[in-house]
């Protein structure tokens, strides 16, 4: 049976976010952009706790009742789960870092960062603290290895490295990503992840495939990849057990792998295109909670899970507990079987809506109890079975909605955007000049140096570029007309350089001054 994605909801502000689960899977546990930390009882729970844990957050872990941070303030926090209570500092960064997680019993946490970076700290005792230095950009993500042996790092440099704790040295390193000078422009987080429990295999994300190493050997075994992947894939976890592993991708796909034979087990696409920067796998059964670049959440229920069954540990009762205020008896007949679908959100009537002591004692001309869902006295107190009917219809309706005006979900996020194709590029810095003041003053320098200094006047009275020189024995003071509307300058003892921007009239500029024993030439445009 495939697996059941529900509809996803909003979570975050616009930004990275990251996701996971508590240690036994009865929370979901959120950061992202907007500097909180939530968490989730549910995917429909309306009033998650919120933690702030500063102006960003990048990156959350959490293991055996601690919480840890990586913040836009360059630190490493830890609050205790659930209160949310401060527990201070783990370690700090000259930069932000971009990803924490935890070792496999909790006693470590690695962090790497913007400074290139990666530290091993003891979280009882932060001053027992391992630095691993060798990259040669921004690190991306790390993952332990559950045997607290190696540890692998991906980083803006190209390069993926899998490190030796115990004396901080490289132990392999290949060079599979697309280098880049940080990690906004970085086209993949890459999240790789160790396979638990043995650690045999590190699986790493690279272009629309996942490459498996052999631990030790570091060979290349094989390659997880499949036709549905039609963009780079930023992220991979595994099942508790082992067995399969899931992906997710820039454009919103999320496949999982039964890494044993190598087949295809789940397709699922982002119900809007997102990327995917977040996946947590319950840690008892088949549930995968993931998270986009744009703040929201989601869930997907039976994944790999041949018998259909819900596999949520946790189920609302809140529905059950509405029919039975309503009706109190047994109904094993077909009427009325639109109350008996719990999956169906109803509307909540009001308790004591039906008098049960006046139909406690009817009975049938067959002498069988007269059933409840068969017959409703018309009294006072009773129900018209139009309202019901009418409550079916607006059910029915609902559902075509696909849940979109739930009581019990919070509202979508409804901003229309383009399909999220990668990190935007940097936009062009405008031309600038050192030595200069803000090109918006209309009384500004645009040179200063140890030759002299140039003015720019541009105002009612003058628009003009006045050229004075430190040592006037060699140079004498310059006047010249600025129709060109010259917004950059440079000065040397041999010229006066000035250029100006295009307009719709005449082309860019570059004027050249020759200074030669204090006369100035002319000397090309």
């Amino acid at each position: 049976m495939p697996a059941t994605q529900k509809p996803m909801r909003y979570g975050h502000t616009e930004g990275h976010t990251d996701v996971c689960f508590d240690d036994s899977g009865s929370c979901i546990v959120t950061c992202g952009s907007d500097g909180d930390v939530r968490i989730w009882e549910d995917l429909d729970d309306d009033d998650p706790k919120s933690i702030n844990v500063g102006e960003k957050a990048y990156s959350c872990a959490l293991k055996s009742g601690k919480l840890v941070t990586a913040v836009s303030n360059n630190t490493i926090q830890v609050h205790t789960f659930p209160e949310g209570v401060p527990d201070g500092i783990l370690t700090r960064f000259t930069t932000n870092a971009n990803h924490v997680v935890f070792n496999s019993d909790g006693t470590k946490i690695a962090a790497g960062s913007g400074d290139f970076l990666v530290k091993v700290v003891d979280v009882m005792d932060c001053s027992q603290q391992k630095t691993f230095r060798g990259h040669e950009a921004p690190v991306l993500s790390l993952s332990f290895d559950p045997k607290d042996i190696f540890l692998a790092s991906a980083s803006c440099d190209g390069s993926v490295r899998v490190w030796q704790i115990s004396d901080q040295t490289c132990a392999i390193s290949w060079p599979l990503l697309q280098k880049v000078n940080d990690e906004i422009n970085a086209k993949s987080i890459c999240r790789l992840a160790w396979q638990p429990k043995s650690g045999k295999l590190l699986a790493v994300p690279v272009e629309k495939s996942v490459k498996l190493y052999r631990r030790e050997t570091w060979n290349n075994l094989f390659d997880l990849s499949d036709n549905f992947i039609s963009q780079t894939l930023n992220i991979v976890t595994w099942s508790p057990c082992g067995q399969y592993l899931a992906a997710g991708s820039i454009n919103g796909s999320i496949i999982v792998w039964n890494v044993e034979t190598k087949d295809c087990m789940e397709r699922v696409k982002h119900e809007k295109g997102y990327a995917i920067c977040g996946l947590a796998w319950h840690p008892t059964c088949g549930r995968i909670a993931y998270t986009d670049a744009e703040g929201n959440l989601g869930l997907l229920e039976n994944v790999c899970n041949p018998n259909g069954k819900i596999s949520s540990s946790k189920v609302s009762s809140r529905v059950e507990k509405d029919y039975n205020d309503l009706f109190d008896g047994d109904d094993t007949s077909n009427a009325g079987d639109f109350l008996n679908d719990n999956t169906v959100e109803t509307p909540s009537f009001s308790k004591g809506i039906i008098n049960d002591d006046e139909d406690d004692d009817i009975m049938l001309a067959s002498g069988r109890p007269r059933q409840r869902s068969h017959f409703l006295e018309d009294d006072e107190n009773s129900v018209d079975i139009t309202l019901l009917k009418t409550g079916s219809s607006l059910l029915k309706e609902k559902e075509e909605d696909d849940q979109a005006d739930s009581i019990y979900n919070l509202p979508l996020v409804t901003s229309q955007r383009p399909l999220y194709d990668g990190p935007m590029p940097t936009p062009r810095q405008k031309p600038f000049q050192s030595g200069s003041t803000p090109s918006h003053l209309t009384h500004r320098f645009m040179m200063w140096n140890s030759i002299g200094i140039i003015r720019c006047y541009n105002d009612e009275q003058d628009n003009a570029i006045d050229v004075e020189f430190h040592d006037t024995s060699i140079h004498h003071a310059t006047h010249l007309s600025n129709t060109l509307n010259y917004t950059i300058a440079d000065l040397s003892h041999e010229a006066i350089l000035l250029a100006c921007e295009s307009t719709d009239e005449l082309a860019s500029k570059l004027t050249a001054y020759t200074l030669v024993l204090g006369i100035q030439a002319k000397s090309g445009s």
